[in-house]
């Protein structure tokens, strides 16, 4: 795991770009290295975090030729065996790392070279010869790589702060993507600052130096189109397929020559892939867990048990309200996303903890989606993406004549709570929210054109309702969310490679062709899931049901934590909100005050309380990286 800096078409100096890079530091604390042709104006930078052969693996990596260059971040999987092959082709390897793999691929086989990679990867390829640059990223967005662009001019960033850390480009909170963000509209193109967009998930953008560039997918998830019935295997087939090829996933992922970890709480997710690594690995695993202080939360005495069960060493972290508020900054600097909730400082807490043992986490990512874990998965759920990850807010605000006009839109409801956010009383109160300078433009504009914007229709057409929420909450949750908050930019804020085995695309594969009766029965989710890892849990995770990663809803109260009350003082005060000009000072003051009324229904309450956890994250981000970008950098 590394970070990655480019700059295309235009000049920097050695120091501007030394000076950038060092903002990646934290994703590769252990060597740096730089490319420069000052001819065509390609400047590249690496900052190196070493796994994978530890002495000879310095980027960026050449060619025999040297007229093929690369830096890349994240993992190639099976990698010995393509190197081998490519060998006996004439290939004239000289490092032992996964990564100089890509760039012999790229040569023998040129834009197929796609299907042979398999990983977490973003990786940038400067084909001197062609006069090109590649810009790569893996299929569901595991690993981050931002760019800005202007008349064929760009920066490539691992993440975002690097890009604005040379000062080439301008720093703006994009304010219309903060409001679809709160209506659960996210991009997995876009980011929240204008004119810094993301590498989609499993694209490649071509740029050549002369004429100009192109935005291309190299592969898609392409759901199924065949109607909700068993398929023509047995559910004992389709056990048998996907065990084969997860277990390789696992087996694959504990390649390293470093130590290797898991993260583990009381969900079947993680606790398959301990139990799986407790079958081929002869060390004991390190398994790092959560402790919350409030039980409805606390999932640390099953992961415990677990651990008991493959004979892991355990270790644990406790996380407090005043502890997660103390790190909420921290964590919101690596993860660059807006958040009402705190288990992204949770998971920034769990890898400064592992960071002490391991440098390499699996994780498990990816399980919900593919195998329809969420409850709004299941028919006439009234079960919501906020309360799953953001406290019981929606429950009683869905709007079904708003639901109805969505689904004609679109065809389908990606959410339940949309009916509710996506109404004129919905926008109404969260335009409301904002400074008034941006209401017109937002009163204007409508979440669900946004919505429309991001969604690929050809994967959505001829799909079952319930496929067709699976897609989104693969595109428009998990890669511009989970994988972000709760994945690789807290990992790496304490320099962790996180793994990640069920999102490996070929087990993908198998798992979207098992039909939907096998993955939910009888209202019990997961259940192709359960019964394949049986044997590999406690009997407790395996009759667990689906409880979201999330941490305990925090009250901006400043009577409630002395934190949140440094928070509140630092960050909703007249003097910061008129300075960001972001949002409405008078209306901040009246969710503050309406927040404390007690009459009000619990779900209000929690609505509020999100809105002015979400105003506080904003403002931080626009502190970090707008106004006092300098101090941080």
């Amino acid at each position: 795991m590394c970070g990655i800096l480019s700059v295309i078409n235009q000049d920097i100096t050695e120091k501007a770009l030394r000076k950038a890079l060092k903002t990646l530091k934290h994703r590769g604390p252990d060597e740096e290295g730089y490319y420069a042709d000052k001819k065509n104006k390609v400047y590249l930078g690496h900052a190196r975090l070493s796994i994978i052969d530890l002495n000879t693996g310095k980027q960026p990596i050449f060619n025999e030729t040297k007229d093929l260059i690369l830096i890349s971040n994240g993992e190639l999987y099976d990698f010995e065996r393509i190197r081998t092959s490519l060998e006996k082709k004439g290939h004239n390897f000289y490092t032992k790392t996964d990564s100089e793999v890509i760039l012999h691929l790229y040569e023998e086989y040129g834009m197929k070279f796609f299907k042979y990679l398999r990983g977490e990867f973003a990786f940038i390829i400067y084909d001197k010869r062609k006069g090109k640059i590649l810009a790569v990223r893996d299929r569901f967005g595991i690993k981050p790589l931002f760019y800005s662009e202007n008349k064929n001019r760009f920066i490539f960033g691992s993440e975002i702060k690097t890009i604005f850390a040379t000062f080439l480009v301008e720093r703006k909170l994009d304010i219309k993507k903060l409001r679809d963000n709160v209506c659960l509209v996210m991009d997995n193109e876009k980011t929240y600052f204008e004119g810094i967009n993301y590498v989609p998930p499993g694209s490649y953008i071509s740029v050549d130096l002369k004429k100009g560039f192109e935005i291309k997918k190299y592969w898609d998830i392409n759901l199924p189109k065949s109607k909700e019935k068993s398929g023509l295997k047995s559910f004992k087939k389709y056990k048998e397929e996907f065990i084969k090829e997860f277990e390789k996933a696992v087996k694959l992922r504990l390649r390293a020559d470093v130590p290797v970890g898991i993260y583990l709480s009381g969900g079947i997710d993680s606790c398959s892939i301990a139990g799986t690594i407790s079958k081929y690995k002869k060390s004991k695993i390190k398994a790092f867990s959560i402790k919350f202080d409030n039980p409805k939360f606390d999932e640390s005495a099953k992961a415990k048990r677990m651990a008991e069960k493959i004979k892991a060493d355990y270790f644990e972290v406790k996380a407090d309200r005043e502890t997660l508020l103390e790190n909420f900054e921290k964590s919101l600097w690596h993860s660059e996303i807006p958040s009402s909730n705190m288990h992204g400082v949770a998971k920034f807490l769990l890898s400064k903890l592992a960071q002490k043992h391991v440098k390499v986490i699996l994780t498990g990512e990816g399980g919900d989606e593919l195998f329809l874990g969420y409850d709004y998965f299941k028919k006439n759920s009234s079960y919501t993406f906020a309360n799953a990850y953001m406290g019981k807010t929606f429950g009683n605000f869905k709007r079904k004549e708003n639901s109805n006009d969505i689904a004609k839109k679109i065809g389908f409801v990606p959410l339940n709570e949309m009916g509710f956010l996506f109404s004129a009383k919905g926008q109404e109160i969260i335009n409301s929210v904002f400074n008034k300078k941006h209401r017109l433009m937002l009163d204007k504009t409508h979440p669900i054109n946004s919505l429309k914007e991001i969604l690929d229709f050809s994967q959505i057409q001829g799909r079952n309702q319930l496929l067709k929420k699976q897609y989104f909450s693969i595109k428009g949750i998990l890669a511009p969310y989970i994988l972000v908050c709760l994945g690789d930019r807290q990992e790496m804020a304490h320099s962790i490679e996180g793994r990640t085995p069920l999102l490996d695309h070929k087990v993908f594969e198998i798992v979207k062709e098992i039909p939907i009766n096998y993955k939910i029965k009888k209202d019990i989710e997961k259940f192709f899931f359960r019964e394949a890892m049986k044997d590999r849990v406690t009997q407790e995770v395996y009759q667990g049901r689906k409880w979201q990663f999330m941490a305990p809803t925090l009250k901006v109260n400043k009577g409630k934590s002395k934190a949140m009350g440094k928070l509140i003082d630092k960050y909703l005060s007249k003097e910061s909100i008129e300075a960001a000009q972001v949002f409405d000072y008078n209306f901040v003051r009246k969710l503050l005050f309406l927040q404390k009324i007690t009459f009000f229904k619990k779900n209000i309450n929690a609505m509020i309380n999100n809105l002015l956890m979400y105003v506080i994250s904003v403002q931080i981000l626009h502190k970090k990286f707008i106004s006092d970008f300098e101090k941080y950098c």
